[in-house]
Order: C-alpha cells, then sequence, then structure tokens
C-alpha cells in the first residue's frame, strides 16, 4: 500500500528552461566577483555535487558541504558565505523566475495526494538551500508554504544527493514510511527512476518525447497520463511491492545515518530526555539502543548467519523497553556519532560478502526461515522504528 509519494521538481511539476542553470551560475560568479573579487565561484559549486554524491561522512548537509568547500578556496568565514549567500537569493535569484512554467495538472495532482492523505514529498536535487526550492515552487504555481509537504528535500536539510540511492533512503526514514510504501515520480532515468528501484522505492517515469522507455518503471506516461490514471483506475492499487536485492542494503543503512542526523539537529538540549509516554525511548535512549544494538545484536547476528549452517537466531522476549535503558553517552550528538562509525563498519564488513552469501539461510524465533539478507534488510526496518520515534517525539511527524 502506498503511503508516501515523491515529486521531482524541475521537468516534472514545472517546467525549466535550458538557460536556467548557465544563467544562474552566470549570476553567482558577477555577483561574488564584485563582492568578494573572487571569481567563478560556480567552479566551487559544481564541485559541491561530487561532495554531496561521493564518499563523505554524512553527519554534514549538502550545504554544509557547500559552506566548507567554499570556505577552503576563499578563505572566508562560514556567516560571511551564509550572509552572502543569503542576499543573493533574496535580491538577484528572483530574476530566473522568466525560466519557469507551469505544467498542468501539476497542482492537481499534489492536492490529489494530499485528499489520499498520502505523505507529499518533494524530491528535487538537494543541492539549492530552501528559499530557492519555495521560489520555483512559487514560479510553478505549486503551493509553495514548505509545511504544506511531508518533507522538502533541500541543501540544508539532506546528506545525500541524486542519483545516491541513499538520498531515497534518507527521504523514506525522515518520512517514516518504508521502501516498498513509496512511489517516486521522476523524469529522469538516471537520477530519479533508477536510484529510486534500487533501494525498493516503486516509481512513475515522466515521458517526454525522444526519451526511451525504461522498463524498470512500474509505470509510464506524461503527468497528465499519471493523474488520468489516479483519479479515473486508481492506478496506485496495481502498483506491487520490488523484490529484495541485495544492492538496496547498503543505501538504507547509510541513508538512515543521514535521517538521523536530520532529525536530531532540531533535537533542543530539554528535549533529549523527555518521553512522550512513559513507555516510550526519550531521544538519548533511542540513539543509545540504536548504537548498542548494532554493536552487540545487528552485525554480530549477519556475521553469524554467514558463519554458521541455518542457525537459529533468539529475540528476547519481551524486548528491551526503555525503562531497560542505560544512557551510554552524556552527549547524545556524541552517541550518534559514535552510532554512525559502528554503522560504517557493518557496511564495510557487508562489502566483502559474494553474492551466494547474501541467501545464507538461518532461523528466527519470531519470523521463522528467513536468509541473511532479509535480516540484514531487518536492521534498516529496526533503524526505521527508531526513527520515527524520535521524528514523533519532536512533533515533527504526521
Amino acid at each position: 500500500m502506498i503511503k508516501a509519494v515523491l515529486l521531482d521538481l524541475d521537468h516534472t511539476l514545472i517546467n525549466t528552461d535550458v538557460s536556467f542553470v548557465p544563467e544562474y551560475m552566470r549570476m553567482v560568479d558577477t555577483y561574488f566577483d564584485e563582492l568578494w573579487h573572487y571569481p567563478k565561484l560556480s567552479r566551487i559549486l559544481a564541485k559541491v555535487i561530487g561532495g554531496a554524491t561521493g564518499p563523505r561522512g554524512v553527519e554534514q548537509t549538502n550545504s554544509g558541504v557547500a559552506v566548507r568547500l567554499i570556505a577552503e578556496a576563499t578563505g572566508k568565514t562560514i556567516d560571511e558565505i551564509v550572509d552572502a549567500f543569503s542576499d543573493f537569493y533574496a535580491d538577484l535569484y528572483p530574476t530566473l523566475q522568466n525560466c519557469i512554467e507551469h505544467i498542468e495538472p501539476a497542482a492537481a495532482l499534489i492536492e490529489f495526494f494530499r485528499s489520499q492523505s498520502l505523505a507529499v514529498v518533494i524530491a528535487t536535487n538537494p543541492l539549492y538551500p530552501a528559499e530557492a526550492i519555495r521560489l520555483r515552487l512559487q514560479w510553478g504555481g505549486l503551493p509553495d508554504k514548505l509545511d504544506t509537504y511531508a518533507l522538502v528535500t533541500t541543501g540544508d536539510n539532506m546528506h545525500f544527493a541524486k542519483p545516491d540511492p541513499s538520498y531515497y533512503a534518507e527521504i523514506v526514514a525522515r518520512v517514516g514510511v518504508e521502501p516498498d510504501e513509496t512511489l517516486m515520480v521522476g523524469d529522469s532515468l538516471e537520477n530519479d527512476i533508477l536510484p529510486a528501484a534500487e533501494v525498493g522505492l516503486n516509481t512513475f517515469y515522466i515521458y517526454h518525447e525522444g526519451n526511451d522507455f525504461p522498463p524498470q518503471a512500474d509505470g509510464i506516461g506524461t503527468l497528465h497520463d499519471l493523474y488520468t490514471r489516479l483519479t479515473r483506475e486508481n492506478w496506485l492499487e496495481s502498483v506491487k511491492p520490488r523484490p529484495l536485492k541485495p544492492e538496496a542494503i547498503e543505501p538504507e543503512l547509510r541513508g538512515n545515518i543521514g535521517a538521523l542526523f536530520g532529525m536530531l539537529s532540531d533535537v533542543k538540549p530539554h528535549q533529549w530526555d523527555q518521553h512522550p509516554d512513559p513507555d516510550e525511548w526519550s531521544i538519548r535512549q533511542a540513539v543509545c539502543h540504536l548504537l548498542e544494538s548494532e554493536q552487540a545484536v545487528q552485525r554480530p547476528r549477519l556475521k553469524r548467519i554467514l558463519a554458521e549452517d541455518n542457525p537459529f537466531l533468539v529475540v528476547p522476549h519481551p524486548p528491551p523497553g526503555p525503562q531497560d535503558a542505560v544512557s551510554c553517552d552524556d552527549d547524545g550528538l556524541h552517541a550518534a556519532q559514535r552510532f554512525a562509525h559502528e554503522r560504517i563498519e557493518t557496511i564495510e564488513w557487508l562489502r566483502t560478502l559474494r553474492p551466494d552469501d547474501w541467501q545464507r539461510p538461518a532461523r528466527h524465533s519470531i519470523f521463522g526461515l528467513t536468509t541473511l539478507l532479509e535480516m540484514a534488510h531487518f536492521t534498516a526496518q529496526h533503524d526505521r522504528l527508531h526513527l520515527n520515534q524520535i521524528c514523533q517525539t519532536l512533533g515533527k511527524c504526521e
């Protein structure tokens, strides 16, 4: 059952003229040459894409990567960079409005999804700040209040970028759904359809004349075709979950780390030890539980399936609750960093597996017959369970 819909922005919900990016880069170069006497700052921005999609620590947002690269190149402070770009987006960026055109029935499609109580995400490549994306929504005749949506991916709140499949895994975890409960709608095979499908999302490919028809997509057509199928044929009911594949595991596990740090960026000091209910974890306890589970349960269990012949995996009953938790760290963010370190160790171990290793069998005291692949996916689901608890505690989930 589909619970969330991810919508690409450019060339999916709005038409963006081919002159948009070159003109944007020209304006950046002119503005910062005059302000800082630094020519061709656009070259640094081009490096941001590689910095956001290549191997790196995932604790830093995409905007954080951009600011770091600009600071290294220009010698400017973080405050100077942030203030300068805020002025640029307030004063100059709006002149790009004539590069954006409406697409019908984009606004009606968003309203339809919201009327069906689906979580709607604007899944645009998160290389711009929130204000730049809000303006493009406005210029395209779409709801531009960002809290209209379950999430709008921006450089300020995301830790991955397209075409990294971890970008989609991070969104899923932030919204509080599973990959097979999610539909991605986009016009790019490379950026939207293939990476979303890799991590287990269902997909609808927005077809433009001259494009190929990808067999990987669950649906193909124009935006109007999608709207017609949804409103007249109840197309979402026909979408079937994708089979679980080993390629999905690493992006899921990495994306969940990004989602965790995205949520923790909103935590105020007094919120770390609040319990939404006496029987619910506090945020600090949830982070510590993720850390301790990775060390003592998740990775050891996967290693045991590889090392033993059809092992029997026993789950404590009842499972540990908040009343059993002991704080692992006085600093919640430090605990999260320790978890990220442990998770990377798990991922590096998973990279050593051979194709046949993923199908190693095991017996689980609750799930019955299972495989290493299914239990690795369960590790990602376990993450999302506790990420959703954190989200609920912060009041950020529907």
